[in-house]
């Protein structure tokens, strides 16, 4: 009886950090998976699905940053999608469909080609600079912010995003030179 009446109130205040949690971050998570998976729709359905893993995890009840945990959580789920969505194909007329009303339709095909292009890139960086490049590149968050977050020092968060965006620019350089028909070789 009282083993029960304990994880009661564990779930109770479990439940209670994560509200709190939702109130002091959501929005921002919700920009960051919107500017992730470039569509409002997925993100809403990854704020669900963000909140449910939160709920369930017990590593948010071990996170000295509860902030930070859900935003790495959330970062991990929009790269999952991103992955998923790739094996979807998605035809011109759901694109067109896609973009924006006052925009022309292929100026902005061509921005979101561009910008999945450099999202796919940073999704195959490793955790740590993958984070640290959205972090500061994305959610234009200081190097001390990110230190902080990530635990380490400033220092160490510039070296990363230093090596990330170089290395993120030679992926880019690689997949552009491919998709043009050039080979390495080639001049």
């Amino acid at each position: 009886m009282r083993e029960v009446k304990m994880q009661g109130v564990r779930l109770q205040e479990r439940q209670k950090r994560l509200l709190e949690l939702l109130e002091e971050s959501g929005s921002s998570l919700h920009v960051l998976l919107a500017r992730l998976t470039l569509r409002e729709d997925a993100a809403e359905d990854l704020m669900g699905e963000l909140f449910l893993k939160l709920s369930q995890s017990s590593g948010l009840d071990r996170a000295r940053n509860r902030d930070a945990y859900a935003r790495k959580t959330a970062i991990n789920l929009a790269f999952d999608w991103r992955r998923k969505q790739k094996h979807c194909n998605v035809s011109l007329e759901e694109k067109v469909a896609e973009s924006a009303a006052g925009e022309a339709v292929v100026d902005e095909l061509i921005r979101r080609e561009e910008l999945s292009e450099v999202l796919d890139a940073i999704g195959r960086l490793n955790k740590a600079s993958r984070n640290s490049v959205i972090m500061r590149y994305i959610d234009d968050k200081s190097y001390d912010y990110i230190a902080e977050q990530l635990q380490m020092t400033p220092h160490h968060i510039r070296a990363l995003c230093h090596r990330a965006r170089q290395g993120l620019i030679h992926m880019l350089n690689r997949t552009r030179s491919v998709h043009s028909g050039k080979g390495s070789g080639d001049v």
